[in-house]
């Protein structure tokens, strides 16, 4: 994925007073998780939707994609604005809401310019592969715990495949523990937090047995998960950083 148009499509809807956070495939590998980028997958607020999509209609970076066919791994995308660009290699967009996402308000959810000037560690390794860390550092990305709940929530509510995949992912990426969960979950939803804790537990199971991680099958040791939770976003600290728009 070529970040210059990333952030040429990032800018459009920030200059037209959208506020936007990167989901889909990126997000995995922000917080450590493998993931190959297939789209750029985009939330804005449930009442910018029009809007973004009637800015991204405008540019002549992007066509408007066609309708193609659906599988039980695309199925989540149906209904949502979905472009292509025009430039080579394309890559193809689609626009989420905050409110599929479970990220509203989609400002509070967003991880703050802040946050990534004090970051004093290392990024992801799945992330670094696609971008550099001054790259990294300029993208609206979502903090971990309500898009984990929103995938979740997700997963229970639609039986959605893709989002039970994701939020697996995020348990493995950065090692979650069935305290975290009784943290963050609420007692009110427990069908959501059942979910999560049935993720929590096949773990180990999903190690292979050829692997040497001791923690995950995507974590080696106790030393990289130490530094992998220290990224900007994991915690639930927000205060009063500017957050991207």
């Amino acid at each position: 994925m070529e970040f210059s148009i990333v952030r040429l499509l990032l800018d459009l809807l920030q200059k037209g007073g959208i506020p936007v956070c990167i989901i889909g495939e990126l997000a995995p590998n922000y917080y450590n998780a493998p993931r190959i980028v297939h789209d750029l997958e985009l939330c804005v607020r449930e009442d910018d939707l029009a809007a973004a999509a009637s800015i991204f209609t405008s540019t002549k970076l992007l066509n408007i994609a066609e309708e193609g066919d659906y599988n039980i791994y695309t199925e989540y995308k149906r209904g949502f604005p979905r472009f292509r660009s025009r430039s080579e290699p394309t890559l193809y967009i689609v626009l989420f809401t905050d409110q599929y996402y479970g990220l509203n308000p989609l400002q509070k959810n967003i991880i703050s310019r802040k946050e990534h000037q004090e970051f004093q560690g290392s990024y992801s390794k799945e992330i670094l592969d696609s971008m550099s860390a001054d790259q990294i550092a300029t993208l609206p990305l979502p903090r971990f715990a309500p898009l984990f709940i929103g995938l979740c929530s997700t997963y229970v509510k639609t039986r959605e495949v893709t989002a039970a995949i994701a939020a697996e992912m995020f348990v493995d990426g950065m090692d979650i523990d069935k305290d975290w969960c009784h943290v963050h979950f609420l007692s009110s939803h427990p069908d959501v937090l059942s979910f999560a804790l049935n993720l929590v537990r096949g773990k180990a199971s999903r190690i292979a047995d050829f692997s040497m991680n001791e923690v995950t099958c995507f974590i080696a040791n106790k030393q990289e998960l130490q530094d992998i939770r220290k990224v900007p976003g994991f915690s639930q600290l927000s205060n009063s950083s500017t957050a991207y728009m």
